[in-house]
């Protein structure tokens, strides 16, 4: 595995602990409960992660394939924090789902339209409390990424 692509997935891990992180500081500020702030950080975090993860995933080939033209990848990042958000929504909602017990009860008739509309409210609750700041954060990582990835590529032909 590359350095460019350890460094993708190591900040597809640490990035999201961290906003779960400060989003469970801000909690404790609002006087909420300690549990709720555990469970903000372990159970939010955790998909926050695992959706960062599957987005590195899905745009590491457009990321090298920008590194290997010698563009910017900007645009490559502003895409992965837009599916890391839309995967935040998906697995929130199946996170919802698997503490509620069935998809029946998870939703009042369990129509796949209301599970959508799940999906939506955590998808803009994500992007509203965070995108402000991963969007562009994104953009710049995939952008320095995509010049690591290109000198370890021109350092392995020269």
């Amino acid at each position: 595995m590359s350095r460019a692509r350890l460094w993708l997935h190591v900040a597809a891990l640490v990035a999201p602990l961290a906003a779960a992180g400060a989003w469970m500081l801000v909690m404790r500020e609002a006087s909420l409960s300690s549990g709720f702030g555990g469970f903000v950080f372990f159970g939010i975090g955790c998909v926050a992660v695992v959706s960062a993860q599957v987005a590195a995933l899905l745009r590491w080939r457009a990321l090298e394939r920008r590194a290997r033209e010698g563009h910017g990848a900007w645009l490559t990042g502003i895409g992965m924090a837009a599916i890391t958000h839309l995967l935040f929504g998906v697995f929130a909602d199946l996170l919802l789902v698997a503490a509620v017990g069935a998809v029946g009860q998870a939703s009042d008739a369990g129509k796949p339209s209301d599970l959508a509309l799940q999906v939506l409210f955590f998808f803009i609750m994500s992007v509203f409390a965070l995108g402000a700041i991963t969007f562009p954060a994104t953009a710049l990582l995939a952008h320095w990424i995509a010049a690591l990835r290109r000198k370890e590529l021109f350092d392995h032909v020269a």
